[in-house]
């Protein structure tokens, strides 16, 4: 085997024996080298000692989508050659280790059992994993003595699963390693030219491709335009509860999904989204308890509160629908019109126009409308007409309520103004 230098921050992964880390997450724009330097570690580990590893990513159509091919170039090229053999699916070594390749999107809590042994996971393309894949995978492969999981990826959002729960995660079990092509001594020449240029070019589209920075605003967003504006202006900044208006609320209530809350003052054409709130598998009197806290703790005065149609369907075990429920809990709720997808969505980039958002209290809810989006279709190469139903669904569909009831929300006082900052970028 060649002798192999081994760049600085590719070290803990030689040492994790020493360690005591479970986690190895190495994160970063294009051309860090994170996934030679990953394989090299692999086979290199895997010559010295017996081992099951087990190389996945979200989704795996055919071999040709995993990393066998990287791995068959790095072991020539590491000349290991006549240790491992190559075979159409697998990479075995002489002293019985093993390397695997699976995609997870298919995989379900009984069928992830086959993973289980695996000594070394390394998830590829870890941006691309759910949160429910983690959750069926982890606890299956980290039973073994001393197990590794390795996860490299290009970070597209901050809600990124992986991202979010191991990048910002600030976990004691797990080391996370910044790599770009700037580390990378042996980044080529043209690689280097190529994120010059776009630097010069694009600077926040470089930060995105080639230092790794996540996106705020998810493609194919279908508010995109709303909150470029909106960053322009700098209303995502510190809007305080003013005590002389009253606070409106908009509501998605979820069954199995979460419920989302959005609170608004108005005054005129201006829009205030003073607060936000989100949580799930919680009964409506959790809801209204935190509406009760926030009138304690702030002050709020509520006038009305907005809720999808289907809040007037009766349950089919009690009979009482959830607007009965939340009337004998003390709020009435004003039931919306029955009105489809693309209403809410042009009602909303309206109520866009004129709103003011508070950065602190309505972090997630803000997240969420910048992601919330069409659906890609690989096929057709173009955004399907259907917007994803995912994590971001419920705080965008909770605001679009709002902005279909915007004529119903009218300020009794006169109001404080918005202390006026000037910010170099959003929710800074």
């Amino acid at each position: 085997m060649m002798e192999k230098r081994v760049p600085i921050k590719f070290k803990p992964l030689y040492t994790h024996l020493k360690n005591n880390k479970l986690f190895y997450v190495y994160h970063g724009g294009r051309g860090g080298g994170k996934s030679w330097e990953i394989a090299d570690f692999l086979l290199i580990e895997g010559a010295k000692q017996k081992h099951r590893i087990l190389c996945c990513r979200e989704v795996q159509k055919s071999i040709k989508q995993s990393v066998h091919k990287l791995l068959s170039d790095r072991i020539a090229a590491l000349g290991l050659g006549h240790f491992y053999q190559i075979l159409e699916t697998e990479i075995r070594g002489i002293n019985g280790t093993e390397f695997s390749f699976a995609g997870l999107l298919n995989h379900t809590v009984e069928s992830v059992k086959s993973f289980e042994g695996a000594t070394i996971t390394w998830i590829e393309e870890a941006q691309t994993v759910s949160a429910f894949s983690l959750s069926i995978l982890i606890p299956t492969v980290v039973r073994t003595s001393k197990p590794m999981v390795i996860m490299s990826m290009n970070p597209k959002l901050p809600s990124d699963a992986v991202y979010s729960q191991y990048v910002l995660g600030e976990r004691d079990d797990t080391v996370v390693v910044q790599i770009n092509y700037t580390d990378n001594k042996e980044c080529p020449d043209e690689l280097i030219a190529l994120a010059e240029q776009m630097k010069a070019d694009d600077y926040d589209q470089y930060e995105h491709i080639w230092l790794g920075r996540p996106k705020e605003i998810a493609d194919g967003a279908i508010y995109k335009a709303e909150f470029e504006q909106i960053k322009r202006e700098n209303r995502i900044c510190k809007v305080p509860h003013d005590p002389n208006l009253p606070v409106y609320t908009s509501w998605d209530l979820g069954i199995l999904d979460p419920t989302s809350i959005w609170f608004f003052q108005v005054y005129g054409k201006e829009v205030r989204a003073i607060d936000h709130y989100e949580a799930n598998n919680e009964p409506l009197a959790h809801y209204a308890r935190i509406l009760d806290e926030k009138k304690q703790q702030y002050g709020y005065q509520y006038e009305k509160h907005f809720a999808p149609h289907d809040i007037a369907a009766r349950d089919l075990s009690s009979g009482v629908s959830r607007e009965q429920t939340m009337a004998n809990l003390g709020y009435r709720m004003n039931k919306g019109a029955r009105l489809g997808v693309e209403d809410r969505i042009e009602a909303t980039r309206q109520f866009l126009k004129n709103c003011w958002f508070d950065a602190e209290n309505c972090k997630h809810g803000i997240r969420a409308l910048q992601n919330y989006r069409r659906e890609f279709n690989d096929k057709l190469e173009q955004f399907k007409a259907t917007p994803v139903h995912d994590w971001a669904s419920h705080s965008s569909d909770a605001f679009g309520e709002g902005a279909l009831n915007i004529n119903k929300m009218h300020e009794t006082a006169k109001p404080k103004p918005i202390p006026q900052l000037k910010r170099s970028g959003w929710m800074s």
